[in-house]
């Protein structure tokens, strides 16, 4: 009985370091690769020379900025798609960006992928006034889904693609096209259809 005591009472300072006190908690995933990345310092180019397209660079977040647990661990990675300045190289991922950004609400990002040549679903409005409309959805309407369903995508000519999908607001569904343009190394929405789903 007193080795069952006195083994307990060496084990009790261990526990209380582990458990108690105001020490965060060590991140015991220590293999993980992203926990030694860092972000890269700006690239310097030489006179002459063109400034290379950082809109594609991933940014590590702060320990304390973002989705952290404050125990040294990131909850989820930063994403791809909604990194902020990210240039979408494909349809598919120009839908995927507008989407994620939709459902966290990031206004600017969701207005940013509609091209300067955007044409307003309707006569009524202006294309100025419909985006504004849509930067006022996004802030404060009902959210959608993250990821959209069914998506296809179809070429019209060799830079431009219709991308057909269904996009999930709760209960509600809402069949959707955009027309995407390439406009340089990405591609930009310049029209959108909506249906109802039934």
């Amino acid at each position: 009985m007193n080795k069952i005591f006195a083994c307990c009472a060496l084990l009790l300072p261990l526990l209380t370091g582990c458990f108690g006190g105001d020490k965060p908690a060590v991140c015991v995933e220590k293999e993980q690769p992203y926990l030694a990345s860092r972000n890269n310092p700006q690239l310097k180019v030489p006179d002459g020379m063109t400034q290379p397209n950082r809109a594609e660079a991933l940014a590590i977040p702060e320990p304390t900025a973002g989705r952290h647990t404050g125990t040294g661990c990131l909850d989820e990675p930063p994403s791809y798609f909604r990194s902020t300045g990210t240039t979408a190289r494909s349809p598919e991922e120009v839908v995927a960006s507008w989407a994620q950004a939709w459902a966290n609400r990031e206004a600017d990002a969701v207005v940013a992928l509609y091209s300067g040549s955007f044409t307003a679903p309707t006569d009524s409005a202006g294309s100025t006034a419909w985006l504004e409309q849509r930067r006022e959805q996004v802030a404060t309407g009902p959210v959608p889904d993250p990821v959209v369903e069914g998506l296809r995508v179809e070429p019209d000519g060799a830079d431009k693609r219709v991308v057909r999908f269904v996009q999930k607001f709760g209960t509600n569904s809402l069949r959707k096209e955009l027309t995407l343009v390439r406009e340089g190394a990405s591609w930009r929405i310049v029209s959108e259809k909506v249906a109802d789903v039934k």
